[in-house]
């Protein structure tokens, strides 16, 4: 496959793009070990918006009960519609779709410092050129964010799972703004830190046959 077009999303930062139906794209952990919040919107009817709880619901009946998305996992909307799936996954199904993006107000609780970049105002000012704004932005698919309930129902975090180069590639079902952040968490959670030593970016490649 070959490139068409690239955007590189520094770290902490966010970005917004058009993929059209039928397009495939591939999302780039640089240097490894980075989450990227990932959420996307009909191009054409922003109220039709990615899902988590539909994602989880439709991979569930195909793949009996899992929450592990992998290779033919599909990204569903609020409308029940499918508006990805997965064709490549380096990462090997290691994303969370149990997390909010972080926020000015997680960061205020968590750290006293409100004024922390955060996933939430990422993807706010990146999709606010399309007419949108807060309130529209889902709760995302954490790519490659490395975070599994444990069999007491406690969280095993750990530092996202891929390495320098390392990738996803998805395709579109339909004509979507995507929104990628990269997230900017930086503190520590029992011992680890979910970003690794550092935040550090990620990059999307428009790919075609």
């Amino acid at each position: 496959m070959a490139d068409k077009r690239q955007i590189l999303i520094p770290a902490t930062e966010g970005a917004a793009f058009v993929v059209r139906r039928g397009e495939t794209i591939k999302v780039i952990d640089v240097e490894g070990h980075q989450i990227g919040d990932f959420v996307s919107f009909n191009l054409h009817q922003p109220r039709e918006k990615l899902s988590t709880g539909e994602t989880v619901n439709f991979n569930s009946l195909a793949d009996g009960g899992s929450i592990h998305l992998t290779v033919g996992s599909k990204f569903y909307s609020n409308l029940q519609n499918p508006m990805f799936e997965i064709v490549e996954d380096l990462a090997k199904g290691v994303h969370d779709l149990l997390f909010a993006p972080c926020s000015s107000a997680l960061y205020a609780a968590f750290m006293g410092d409100p004024l922390h970049r955060n996933c939430r105002d990422n993807l706010t000012k990146a999709v606010e050129p399309y007419g949108l704004g807060y309130l529209d932005v889902p709760d995302p698919i954490n790519l490659f964010q490395n975070t599994r309930p444990k069999a007491d129902g406690t969280i095993d975090y750990r530092p996202a799972a891929t390495q320098a180069g390392e990738h996803i590639v998805l395709k579109a079902f339909m004509d979507c703004l995507v929104a990628i952040s990269a997230c900017p968490f930086d503190g520590e959670i029992d011992g680890g830190r979910p970003n690794g030593q550092k935040c550090t970016p990620l990059r999307v490649e428009f790919v075609g046959e």
